[in-house]
């Protein structure tokens, strides 16, 4: 599993410049073609490329059906929650998106997040089972530390900055305005 994000990155563009090298010279070695004769065989060298960036996307993604399950465990056994993992790697993924400084921004200015995507989360509400729904209040019900707790667990296992923000205790007064906004929302119609 690679944790730091840039070693990734790089890996990857190596793995990448290396299987076109490697995969182009086998193949020209195995049809008997002298390199001089790329421009004449590009289709072989446009495959050798091709496999490459399927190599390179492997390897930046490597670990990250691991990570999604450690996620999956962390929430099951802090707020015995059960996650599919893909439904995790796709959150992960959502919050990777969102660049640290737009979270530290959030957090200073005390922005409504929840407020700002009001009318979504009502479209999206619709199409979440009860059992889902289950799931939202019983984080919504966890007082903010504990789920600073979790969000802790969550930076130390997928080393992402925007969880580590969310740690910060100033980031307590947004987490608190944003969850009871979600109630709000989700769960004040119904009752």
């Amino acid at each position: 599993m690679i944790k730091n994000k840039t070693t990734a990155i790089i890996l990857a563009i190596l793995t990448f410049i290396l299987g076109s090298i490697l995969l182009t010279s086998i193949i020209f070695y195995l049809f008997g073609y002298p390199l001089s004769s790329l421009a004449e065989h590009q289709l072989y060298f446009f495959f050798a490329i091709l496999v490459s960036a399927v190599l390179a996307s492997i390897v930046y993604g490597r670990g990250s059906k691991e990570r999604a399950s450690n996620v999956a465990k962390i929430l099951e056994n802090t707020l015995s929650i059960s996650v599919e993992e893909k439904d995790i790697w796709k959150i992960l993924n959502t919050i990777e998106q969102l660049p640290p400084y737009v979270v530290e921004k959030y957090v200073s200015l005390d922005i409504n997040a929840v407020e700002e995507f009001e009318d979504q989360i009502k479209d999206y509400k619709n199409k979440l089972s009860e059992e889902d729904l289950l799931k939202i209040r019983k984080i919504i019900d966890t007082p903010v530390e504990d789920l600073q707790d979790v969000l802790s667990e969550l930076y130390q296992e997928t080393n992402m900055e925007q969880f580590k923000i969310m740690v910060d205790p100033q980031a307590k007064p947004l987490i608190d305005l944003n969850i009871q906004e979600l109630r709000r929302i989700l769960f004040v119609q119904k009752e």
